[in-house]
């Protein structure tokens, strides 16, 4: 019966492999903790840039036929609401109140012949098309975009019960799998 004779790699060649080895690890792992953030950086990712805890004045108003009593309107002239991205992930997003007892009216003009229309009544959770947002690159670096409401949808935060002067209001928005947060305080102003 014939032996099989083992292979004998001399030590220079096997320490050389070790030496290559060893140095294409740390290769990698630079190449990870290094350059790899700076490439796969986002440079715009999905977030709320606005409301994050501003004070925001509640108001009294009646809007089709519904009575507001300290109430916030989000609209396309007080930019109450401002979010920003880049990515397109979808069609709609996700408006949802964290806050108990605070819910959202979508309001969405139909037209001069069917007027304002309600499409969500004190819901906890909205959908909005991401074409009810304007994207307008930001001044100083064209890569950025926020998103403002369009002049055809008014999103109405209220409560179902009294307002405290200064509450705490927290939402988030969810667009594909990104969420941001949101806040503002409730201030009455005087009566």
């Amino acid at each position: 019966m014939e032996k099989k004779r083992k292979i004998r790699i001399p030590y220079e060649i096997s320490f050389r492999v070790k030496v290559l080895f060893m140095t294409l690890l740390f290769g990698i792992a630079i190449f990870f903790i290094v350059y790899y953030p700076l490439i796969s950086h986002q440079v715009n990712p999905f977030d709320v840039v606005a409301p994050k805890g501003q004070i925001v004045l509640a108001q009294n108003f009646t809007f089709g036929s519904v009575n507001y009593t300290n109430a916030i309107a989000m609209t396309s002239q007080n930019n109450i609401l401002v979010l920003k991205g880049n990515d397109n992930m979808g069609d709609t997003l996700t408006m949802k109140m964290v806050t108990s007892d605070w819910c959202l009216d979508l309001w969405v003009w139909g037209g001069s012949n069917n007027g304002w229309q309600l499409k969500y009544n004190c819901s906890r959770e909205i959908q909005i098309s991401e074409y009810a947002f304007r994207r307008v690159p930001a001044h100083e670096a064209r890569e950025i975009l926020y998103w403002y409401l369009e002049s055809g949808y008014i999103i109405v935060l209220h409560k179902t019960g009294p307002v405290q002067n200064y509450e705490l209001v927290n939402f988030t928005v969810t667009y594909g799998d990104t969420t941001g947060n949101g806040s503002l305080k409730v201030a009455l102003g005087k009566s």
